[in-house]
């Protein structure tokens, strides 16, 4: 056991160890987290780069002079780990390294939820010992329904496949600004390629296939009681080919010959592993955004490109801003009224924002693809500012008292914050 432990923290022996390419925008928030004493919950798809980012804030707990046998991680997927409870296990770390109790130090748990009782095990080490403990897992759904007993206890962040900043920095690539075509080229290898980090640094369909494969089987035919786990891949691709439509339970039902609770329940599970994201109507009414139909999208454009292929970049384009909007936690539905739409409506009704996603090189306000935000516009004329995410266009009219900015997709995923009011962002 003990030879276990010494292979998986490298730094005790101050033997070199792969962190991997940095991720800032996770790395910044190290200084939130050591400064509360809550249990940190990293969540996210499999080999979204949560282990990664573990070894990364050992890293950087080392750089800033915590002495290596004060830091303990456990991979606890591990099979040599099998039956052992997580305080074994800091037993065991403190006898090697004579740790009194009131000594502090802090615990990596990867893939917590692979530990027997690991909710009890928290609390009680919570609640009884100088620690800090930081955990990943990866479905949600299991951390959320079990984690309960840690409830006030932990702190959950979500970890997201690759931004496209996260993209660019892992290419190596930082054209200037100038060089818009060089952005517009990268930005198209993003909507195919995705943003898991492994397949950016080295893009394959079949590494695609076995991830998807890998999430079906361990993350919910596993966990679940789905008799016909077929049935999963086959509604997702369904998923795929409509992202952002409006998806009826009903159609989908019928055409997988199964019943629309058993879609429900499907899609809750595809969404606790973080394979797909319903989004609500944006509406003053709380019964029609419970109720109306949703658009569903997936969490990554890798994932639509292995079910569908290499085409439809309108469609990927609209997902990847969906998914930037929600990397920075900012709330958004859709607008629909008379068979017409707007992709992504954010803020409240006093102060509503429309944000419409057209893949194109040229713009005419008097096209006919712009009637739904013109709609929008009538029936909220308070409106004072609008997106259009375009693939090269870079402008700005004005429509009445409406500002409406057309921006180039690339650019907007760069720089996203610069569009929204800090109300509406983190």
């Amino acid at each position: 056991m003990e030879t276990t432990y010494y292979a998986l923290n490298p730094w005790w022996e101050e033997r070199d160890y792969n962190t991997g390419i940095n991720r800032p925008e996770y790395l910044k928030r190290l200084d939130i987290f050591l400064g509360r004493k809550q249990i940190e919950v990293l969540i996210g798809s499999r080999r979204v780069g949560k282990t990664t980012l573990l070894k990364q804030f050992i890293r950087s707990l080392v750089d800033r002079g915590v002495s290596p046998g004060d830091i303990f991680y456990l991979a606890l997927d591990h099979p040599s780990f099998s039956g052992i409870t997580i305080s074994e296990h800091l037993r065991n770390f403190r006898k090697i390294f004579m740790r009194e109790r009131g000594e502090k130090v802090f615990f990596f748990l990867d893939e917590v939820h692979e530990s027997t009782n690991w909710e009890l095990e928290l609390k009680s080490i919570y609640d009884m010992e100088n620690i800090k403990i930081f955990c990943t897992g990866s479905t949600s759904a299991l951390l959320t329904q079990q984690g309960n007993r840690l409830t006030g206890r932990q702190i959950i962040t979500t970890v997201y496949t690759l931004s496209f900043k996260e993209f660019m920095l892992f290419q190596g690539d930082k054209p200037s600004l100038s060089e818009d075509y060089r952005y517009e080229k990268r930005v198209e290898e993003y909507l195919q390629t995705g943003g898991y980090p492994e397949n950016v640094l080295n893009p394959s369909i079949e590494y695609m296939s076995n991830l998807l494969e890998d999430i079906l089987a361990r993350d919910l035919i596993r966990l679940y009681p789905i008799k016909k786990g077929f049935v999963l891949k086959d509604l997702l691709k369904l998923i795929a080919a409509s992202s952002g439509s409006r998806t009826s339970f009903n159609k989908l039902g019928k055409t997988l010959s199964i019943s629309v609770d058993t879609i429900k329940k499907y899609i809750h599970h595809l969404e606790s592993a973080f394979l797909v994201w319903p989004m609500p109507k944006w509406t003053t009414s709380h019964t029609e955004r419970v109720y109306a139909q949703k658009k569903i999208y997936l969490w990554d454009t890798g994932l639509k490109t292995l079910l569908t292929g290499q085409t439809d970049e309108g469609a990927k384009a609209e997902n990847a801003v969906f998914m930037e909007l929600k990397r920075k936690q900012i709330d958004c539905g859709y607008f629909a009224e008379s068979q017409k739409e707007v992709d992504f409506i954010t803020g409240d009704v006093k102060k509503p924002m429309p944000v419409e996603v057209k893949y194109i090189s040229a713009f005419d306000w008097k096209d006919r693809r712009f009637s739904g935000f013109k709609l929008f516009l009538r029936r909220f004329p308070q409106t004072r500012k609008g997106l259009l995410i375009t693939r090269n266009v870079d402008t700005v009219i004005k429509s009445n008292h409406t500002e409406i900015i057309a921006v180039p997709l690339w650019r907007f995923l760069l720089s996203s914050d610069n569009y929204f009011d800090n109300a509406w962002g983190n």
